[in-house]
């Protein structure tokens, strides 16, 4: 195989992005530093964790380098102070040709006493 096939079949399995950005109340609220995000490869009946990453200052995690597939983004968050997290544009997505980079934000508040 010559060099510029191979570059070109390099170009279209091009790796996915998910980017994960973790608010407190609102989308406008608050960014919610060091929450554990993990993600997970979903190949049939169970999940198989990927990896797991702390938000950083911006609230922000970003998983990369991803392969074609199916994943699910996971927030471990402390469930005796927080009610369980809302994610918007939903949790799991498909890595493709089609879809190589998302967003997906995740809204926490805090449990009424």
């Amino acid at each position: 195989m010559n060099n510029e096939k191979r570059d070109n079949r390099n170009k279209a399995g091009k790796l996915g992005k998910i980017i994960v950005n973790v608010f407190m109340e609102s989308k406008n609220g608050s960014k919610m530093e060091g929450i554990k995000i993990n993600l997970y490869r979903i190949n049939g009946v169970s999940p198989q964790l990927e990896i797991s990453k702390l938000t950083d200052k911006n609230g922000v995690v970003i998983f990369d380098n991803l392969s074609p597939g199916n994943y699910r983004v996971i927030e471990i968050i402390d469930k005796e102070i927080y009610e369980k997290p809302i994610y918007k544009s939903w949790n799991e997505v498909n890595i493709s040709n089609y879809l190589k980079e998302t967003v997906i934000d995740i809204i926490n508040r805090k449990k009424r006493s």
